[in-house]
């Protein structure tokens, strides 16, 4: 989900609950009399022959599948807007403008992260992805170590590694996760959230 998605998502919001808000205290002063009070002409019942003639006109049931069917593309394309984005090749950097580009390569900086990592004596294995989640950009690092491993020892050395990258990618949105499996022999790796 893209920021363009989520700034609709509040502008409809808002005026959803402003719809909302008016039509409920428009109500209210109707039903209590205090609506004919403040202005002429408003009605003490709704009249509803004019909808009662349009839904028996034989083009009523095409009118409504139409909209169902509009409605329900329009539904899909959102439930689709808001599915997050996982995958973006590459990430703009500051200094960019119109005319020139500056671009880095996400999986780049997520395979030199998992690269470095890997190159801590206590880790066995190592992987990283970056990503979009909402509004944040996400670098996941998933890492494999064994049981007897100086756990503070290795979450500082994860910490500078992990500032590396955020020098290298400068982004207000950017974001750490760090996943610590402990390596075992009689059963399956253990996951442990570090950070």
């Amino acid at each position: 989900m893209n920021r363009t998605v989520l700034r609709l998502d509040r502008a409809l919001l808002a005026l959803a609950g402003l719809v909302l808000v008016v039509v409920g205290a428009t109500a209210l002063l109707w039903t209590t009399g205090t609506l004919a009070e403040l202005f002429d002409g408003v009605p003490d019942a709704i009249d509803t022959t004019a909808t009662q003639d349009a839904v028996a006109q034989p083009w009523w049931p095409y009118a409504a599948g139409a909209v169902a069917v509009l409605l329900a593309v329009v539904a899909l394309w959102w439930m689709l807007a808001h599915l997050p984005a996982r995958s973006v090749p590459e990430q703009d950097l500051p200094g960019s403008t119109r005319t020139m580009r500056l671009r880095i390569s996400r999986d780049a900086v997520a395979n030199a992260t998992a690269h470095a990592a890997q190159q801590i004596p206590s880790v066995h294995r190592a992987t990283a992805t970056l990503h979009d989640e909402g509004p944040e950009l996400v670098l996941s690092l998933v890492v494999t170590v064994d049981p007897a491993t100086d756990l503070p020892a290795l979450a500082a050395r994860l910490d500078r590694l992990l500032a590396d990258a955020a020098t290298v990618l400068p982004d207000d949105r950017l974001r750490s996760r760090t996943t610590l499996r402990i390596r075992s022999s009689r059963r399956p790796d253990r996951a442990a959230r570090v950070a």
